[in-house]
């Protein structure tokens, strides 16, 4: 009996161990298993972090890529000009203008036409670049929008220089045209009303949709944001977003005023803009914006005259604001019993210059690098580099040369010119990274 006993009490202990080495082991699984898992996500958040840093800088690359090509279009710019007439009639202005405005997308795609020689090199140089990930770097015109703050006086463009001419007897000078806020709003609404009725030319749901939409309030809306001296008709239900009275640092304010919503945000935002231009460009302007600016032109005659402006085969860019006013009497039938004196007055009436050099840009750069993304937003402004004079040399040869003393002078005068070009001529007035 003893040793039955025995037996049983060895048979029951192993069956405890059994059930001890099991509980262990399932234990050791769970802690081994949340080890990995935590292992695993910490290398996950590491790498994460890493690609958010080098997306960062790889969108950074690409934004000094783009003011690096405008700097090359101002000097260039620069150049023609100080060569005269026969360098820039040889050189056509469209071409030029593509060194800003042809989007730069790295890696490079492969072109059609492109040998394989050239997509050899395009390959060399991408992995030359070490750049990982990918960007598209794109240059737009900001005078080609309608500018919102010029609702205020102070950003209104001012008139364009003209030569002077020596004043006929028994004239008396045309009296400086004043800023008229009231005039301000008409342009603006007449503006947003025509690119509503292009928008509803091509989409008749939307038409349907918008039928009734009052733009005149919209834009008493937008005056009562941007004017402090303007008292705005009582709103039903009161303000939601306290009024900012004051001009527009961003374009996406505008969802802040009511009676703006995402639908007309994406209509309207593509030709406006809030950077202080010189006037609406000429050259740049896209059909919305030429229509919009000009009520009664057709669609047919909008795109004409993009293809005309934009003609790879010759170049028929505008030197002059008057050069587009005779082609806007002689090809759009809306304006064909218009002079240019009248046509002129109109435009300042409605506080709108005309020009037809960019000096206004707006960098969209968007960077990738596996899940991770990038996009910043800078407006830029060309401004004219200061011309800086050498210093003289002098005969004795450099300061601190072999057999003479050092100049404390020269180094002074090296030192401030180095300072000096500093100054790139690009002023970036405003930037957001996202």
């Amino acid at each position: 009996m003893d040793l039955i006993r025995a037996r049983d009490k060895e048979r029951s202990q192993g069956g405890v161990a059994l059930m001890m080495v099991l509980a262990a082991v399932a234990a050791l699984s769970l802690l081994v298993t949340e080890f990995t898992y935590i292992a695993q996500m910490n290398q996950k958040i590491a790498f994460d972090a890493l690609d958010q840093v080098k997306v960062h800088y790889l969108a950074k690359s690409a934004l000094k890529l783009s003011l690096l090509r405008l700097k090359a279009y101002q000097q260039v710019k620069s150049l023609t000009g100080k060569q005269g007439a026969n360098l820039g009639a040889a050189i056509p202005r469209s071409l030029v203008e593509k060194i800003w405005n042809f989007p730069f997308i790295f890696p490079v795609p492969a072109m059609p036409g492109m040998t394989l020689t050239e997509k050899d090199k395009i390959e060399a140089f991408q992995k030359e670049s070490h750049l990982d990930g990918s960007f598209t770097a794109l240059i737009e015109s900001e005078s080609g929008k309608y500018n919102l703050n010029m609702l205020l006086a102070p950003f209104v463009p001012a008139p364009s220089p003209t030569p002077s001419v020596q004043p006929q007897p028994n004239t008396t000078p045309s009296p400086t045209p004043t800023f008229d806020s009231e005039a301000a709003q008409r342009s603006l609404t007449e503006y947003l009303e025509q690119l509503l009725i292009n928008k509803f030319e091509s989409d008749p749901d939307f038409a349907e949709e918008y039928r009734d939409f009052k733009v005149n309030e919209l834009t008493t809306n937008i005056r009562a944001w941007v004017d402090p001296t303007f008292e705005r008709p009582y709103v039903p239900g009161g303000e939601k977003v306290a009024l900012k009275r004051g001009p527009f640092s961003t374009l996406s304010e505008l969802h802040m005023i009511f009676g703006m919503n995402d639908e007309l945000y994406s209509l309207f935002s593509p030709s406006l803009t809030v950077s202080t231009t010189p006037g609406l460009n000429i050259n740049t302007m896209n059909e919305y914006t030429l229509r919009a600016l000009f009520p009664g032109v057709t669609v047919e005659e909008a795109k004409e005259f993009i293809a005309f402006r934009d003609s790879e085969e010759e170049d028929h860019s505008f030197n002059q604001p008057d050069d587009f006013l005779k082609y806007a009497i002689e090809n759009f039938a809306a304006l064909k019993n218009t002079s240019i004196d009248q046509f002129k007055a109109d435009l300042l009436k409605r506080n709108i210059r005309l020009v037809t050099d960019e000096t206004q840009f707006k960098i969209t750069v968007q960077a990738k690098l596996n899940q991770s993304t990038r996009l910043i937003e800078a407006w830029v402004n060309l401004q004219d580099a200061p011309k800086v004079s050498k210093p003289p040399a002098t005969a004795a040869g450099p300061s601190g040369a072999y057999g003479t003393a050092p100049n404390p002078e020269a180094e002074t005068r090296e030192n401030s010119t180095q300072k000096s070009d500093s100054n790139t001529g690009l002023n970036i007035t405003f930037m957001r990274i996202l």
